[in-house]
């Protein structure tokens, strides 16, 4: 078939437009990783093994199809008062902003007063969804929403209970400010419990905020020292229909903890220090807890 100048012309410029568009997808690419921070301090690893909340909820969003297995630990300790928890726990990554996190809460003590239980305590379901990313060369801000339903796995008869007898609904959000060597979040949320043959316990109210720096590290690793400051207002309990004067408050928990990671592990160790107790009736305070956390991720 005869081609002539108007067919050569044709090709030269449809050429021309591939290697446009193509530049312009490497010219689109490299202006991407100059918006991503330098790969130094609080940004030396992936995302799920960078500095996050000990204490406060949510924070837990990975990368697509990893899979991170975690154990929690915590112990309040005070006057004729001991609360221990141990949360084995499993977060998947569903999508690089959504996650899914099944945690399994089991207590070996509670003792109140004189009173001691011990047992399974309510499983919950929890999602979180990043709805706002914003990426620069010097810092990564992220937003999520936080929502998680807890079954009655525990038991509301035992004395201290384990559980709260019937399902619970937690809703909230969280949001992150990571810059090289700094990091900011804050979270608020809330739980809402449901009534079971009369009995209900108060709904809570969650307030959180901390902030963090990072530790000159080896190669291969993040340190970081952090405190949060964790707030939570409990309305009064409701035990078979009948209000329970010595139950709900406000307290107020300040909590310094260091942070070490590797691309696999992670570990987390603070101690809480109670600001304020404001508590309703007659109930014993916490003196101090001790928390700690190990993570160990597949990728």
């Amino acid at each position: 078939m005869a081609t002539g100048p108007g067919f050569l012309q044709f090709v030269v410029l449809c050429v021309c437009l591939t290697l446009s568009h193509l530049c312009g997808e490497i010219d689109s690419n490299e202006s991407k990783k100059k918006e991503e921070p330098p790969k130094i301090g609080n940004f030396a690893l992936p995302m799920s093994q960078q500095p996050a909340a000990l204490v406060g909820f949510g924070g837990n969003i990975i990368d697509k199809g990893e899979i991170q297995l975690f154990f929690f630990a915590d112990e309040f300790i005070g006057k004729d008062k001991i609360i221990i928890d141990l949360i084995p726990s499993v977060l998947f990554g569903i999508t690089d902003d959504w996650s899914i996190f099944f945690n399994f809460p089991f207590t070996p003590l509670m003792e109140n007063a004189g009173h001691k239980s011990s047992g399974f305590e309510d499983f919950f379901l929890q999602l979180e969804y990043a709805f706002y990313n914003k990426s620069t060369s010097t810092y990564v801000d992220q937003a999520t929403i936080v929502a998680n339903i807890t079954f009655p796995t525990g038991s509301s008869k035992k004395n201290p209970p384990t559980g709260f007898g019937s399902p619970s609904l937690f809703l909230g959000g969280t949001y992150y400010h990571t810059l090289v060597d700094w990091f900011l979040f804050t979270a608020q949320g809330a739980v809402l419990t449901a009534s079971d043959h009369g009995t209900k316990f108060g709904d809570q109210f969650l307030y959180q905020f901390g902030l963090g720096r990072n530790i000159p590290s080896p190669k291969g690793w993040i340190y970081a020292w952090m405190i949060e400051i964790d707030g939570q207002y409990n309305k009064k309990n409701r035990i078979h229909g009948i209000i329970d004067p010595n139950s709900g408050g406000n307290v107020l928990y300040a909590t310094p903890s260091l942070w070490v990671s590797s691309k696999e592990v992670l570990i987390q160790f603070g101690v809480s220090f109670p600001i304020t107790q404001n508590l309703f009736g007659d109930q014993i305070k916490v003196d101090y807890a001790l928390n700690f956390n190990f993570g160990w991720s597949f990728y």
